[in-house]
């Protein structure tokens, strides 16, 4: 697949969810927490289209990748699904259902893929290119849980910071050897 083709698409799917985000500010305006929401949210989906040109722009028109249409393909059917859902006039937690199926989505993952494998071959890319911006998905799930109700809920869950950075797992603690059980002898 031609690099400008598979960036053209990502850019384009970006844009989309943008524009669904300001549909949202539009229609919740008037709850101005909830309005800083999607203003962020559609600020962030712009903004990783805004990436995708920048890196466009320094590829090779000519440039390949491994193909991913087959990938594109069902985003670009969840994300038309998603925009004529919000055709309706939504409630705000059928809002915040299509934001969550939107962010559980690959399109951020497979942007960032292929942006990687272009920097392979692109030495002018820099790594923060791909870095992930998580701080939209903190926002959503914090709006999530006042509003949204308990089966959004657990949709956003994977979006959570506690979802995404799990904590270590713990050492097994070191019993003293003063406390130690002593070893029976076997016997022969």
């Amino acid at each position: 697949m031609r690099v400008h083709a598979a960036l053209d698409r990502l850019i384009a799917l970006e844009e989309r969810v943008g524009h669904l985000y300001i549909q949202f500010y539009a229609r919740f305006a008037a709850f101005p927490g909830v309005a800083d929401l999607w203003w962020e949210m559609a600020r962030e989906e712009h903004g990783h289209a805004g990436v995708l040109r920048m890196v466009k722009a320094l590829t090779d028109p000519a440039g390949e990748l491994r193909d991913i249409r087959s990938r594109l393909r069902p985003l670009e059917a969840a994300i038309r699904t998603c925009e004529a859902r919000a055709r309706r006039h939504l409630s705000l937690q059928e809002a915040l259902a299509i934001a969550v199926q939107l962010e559980r989505s690959e399109l951020d993952r497979l942007g960032r893929e292929t942006m990687r494998e272009i920097a392979r071959a692109v030495s002018a890319i820099p790594r923060s290119a791909f870095a992930p911006h998580e701080a939209h998905l903190d926002r959503l799930t914090r709006t999530v849980r006042k509003f949204g109700g308990e089966e959004i809920l657990r949709a956003a869950w994977v979006l959570s910071a506690d979802a995404r950075h799990p904590p270590p797992p713990l050492a097994p603690r070191a019993i003293p050897r003063h406390q130690r059980v002593p070893r029976t002898p076997r016997r022969p």
